[in-house]
């Protein structure tokens, strides 16, 4: 299918192209493995949750491909119905729930929203608090909230400030929650998790639908079923800076049912003076995240790697271990500030690190 011209994306994909990111060459590997597929690999590509979506199937012999690609394409209609559902800032159930925070209101969360809701409660708790769909505030503050025109500088510090003191102030999200609120410091965002789970419904659907065999990936989030034809489906991971460091870190055979997602600061961020200010923002002081560029986590689901990726991330070199463990993930590797790469060891037994990459094992 052929993406939409429009002066937004045409902005979108020139971002994405400088951002070098990881999102891109996991589908280049996965997509583009040796011949002999004899037709067998079906594919659909578009935008979507303001990303570049990719899905594909590989049939059986006895599948036809016309009614694949119908099946793709009732896929791609289900996950513009899901971005709908979960934009923080649109017409859909969530942003209408911002609206009436806005407004001073107790919501109520409605009942197609309340499991991912949650297991936002559940995730961020776990993390403590690294991981928080409230921060929608800190978000529109930085201006990630609009893909198409990001600042050229810094927030005020005092607005950066009082943003944060407030969400302190908003009640917490609870697990089981049927209402939410007053708190009009509070706006859900999440960014850091529908994502993965729209690649878990996804994959689900299509196979309801007679297709194991399928990869997703929505932006850096992966998720992968079955296998392709006679091998695992391979994921590859390039290094998240452009220039001289182009090249792959590392590839993953997947050969079942896992979520690979990669959080990074290459996705969505801005320069001004040097500094590069990036989207995964810290919810205890209103900043972006400082000490890692990428961080890539392995799980059964896209919904908890998508959030413990995030979380693990905000919590930087001195603390992504101690995270990643609270949220009950054990495969890890990070991509530091100086361009370090540390694995978690259960990880490392499966990854093949290109030669020349500096890795450290952990526990």
């Amino acid at each position: 299918m052929k993406l939409p011209e429009s002066p937004h994306l045409r902005l979108f994909l020139r971002r994405l192209a400088l951002g070098t990111g990881l999102a891109v060459f996991f589908t280049w590997l996965a997509l583009r493995q040796p011949q002999g597929d004899d037709g067998r690999l079906v594919q659909e590509e578009f935008l979507a949750m303001g990303t570049i979506v990719s899905i594909s199937l590989y049939l059986d012999t006895d599948q036809d491909r016309d009614a694949a690609l119908d099946a793709l394409d009732d896929a791609r209609h289900d996950l513009e119905t899901y971005a709908q559902r979960w934009s923080a800032w649109g017409d859909g159930a969530l942003g209408r729930i911002n609206r009436q925070l806005d407004a001073g209101e107790r919501v109520e969360i409605p009942a197609e929203l309340q499991p991912l809701f949650d297991a936002a409660a559940r995730l961020g708790t776990a993390s403590g608090g690294l991981f928080d769909v409230r921060v929608g505030r800190l978000v529109e503050l930085w201006g990630f909230d609009d893909e198409a025109h990001y600042r050229s500088a810094p927030p005020d510090e005092a607005a950066i400030e009082a943003a944060v003191t407030d969400l302190a102030g908003a009640p917490p999200l609870l697990a089981g929650a049927a209402e939410y609120g007053p708190a009009t410091g509070a706006r859900f965002d999440f960014g850091a998790i529908a994502k993965g789970e729209a690649t878990d419904r996804i994959v689900e659907t299509l196979r309801e639908a007679g297709y194991p065999n399928v990869i997703v990936n929505a932006g850096g989030n992966l998720r992968a079923a079955g296998r392709r034809g006679g091998r695992a489906w391979r994921i590859g991971v390039r290094h998240p800076r452009p220039g001289a460091q182009q090249r792959v870190l590392a590839t993953l055979d997947i050969d079942g049912d896992e979520a690979v997602i990669t959080s990074g600061d290459y996705e969505r961020y801005f320069e001004a003076d040097g500094e590069r200010y990036h989207h995964l923002l810290d919810p205890r002081s209103g900043m972006p995240a400082r000490g890692l560029q990428a961080v890539t986590v392995v799980a059964p689901s896209g919904a908890l790697a998508d959030a413990a990726s995030t979380a693990i991330f905000v919590a930087g070199p001195g603390q992504w271990r101690d995270t990643a463990r609270t949220l009950g993930v054990d495969q890890v590797f990070v991509v530091d500030a100086q361009g370090r790469i540390e694995v978690t060891a259960a990880l490392a037994r499966r990854i093949d690190f290109a030669e020349g990459s500096a890795t450290i094992t952990v526990p």
